[in-house]
């Protein structure tokens, strides 16, 4: 039985090489069972090498265009954080400290950094309700 998985949204450089990586590994254990799956799972690699490579030069071409800019508080750094949500839970599933992930969103995102850590364990506490 084939089954085919995507990870779609808008990641930073960190989560692109974890969610690719974990695809790659995947494909590469998982991916030969198959008479029709053998050549289909050369696809899939070359395709997903492709993409990240794409999304890759995607993130430095934003990196480049990006000016420095203020630091954004409060609702102001929610609203730029939002996005990122399935970034963050990600991150700590995989064990990544709070605090961490906080310092890498103020780097990456321009936001103050209580606000960020703020956002982190607003989404921590979810998951841990959650589960």
């Amino acid at each position: 039985m084939r089954r085919s998985y995507t990870t779609s949204g808008e990641l930073c450089r960190r989560c692109l090489n974890a969610a690719f990586w974990h695809h790659t590994l995947r494909n590469l254990t998982l991916g030969w069972w198959g008479t029709i799956s053998f050549f289909v799972t050369w696809y899939y690699l070359l395709s997903n090498i492709v993409t990240y490579v794409q999304a890759r030069i995607e993130i430095g071409k934003t990196r480049q265009r990006h000016a420095p800019r203020p630091v954004a508080t409060g609702d102001d750094a929610f609203s730029i954080l939002q996005p990122f949500e399935h970034n963050v839970r990600m991150q700590l599933r995989m064990g990544d400290a709070p605090e961490e992930i906080a310092r890498h969103m103020v780097r990456l995102h321009g936001v103050e950094a209580a606000a960020a850590l703020r956002f982190v364990e607003r989404i921590r506490q979810a998951e841990e309700a959650a589960a």
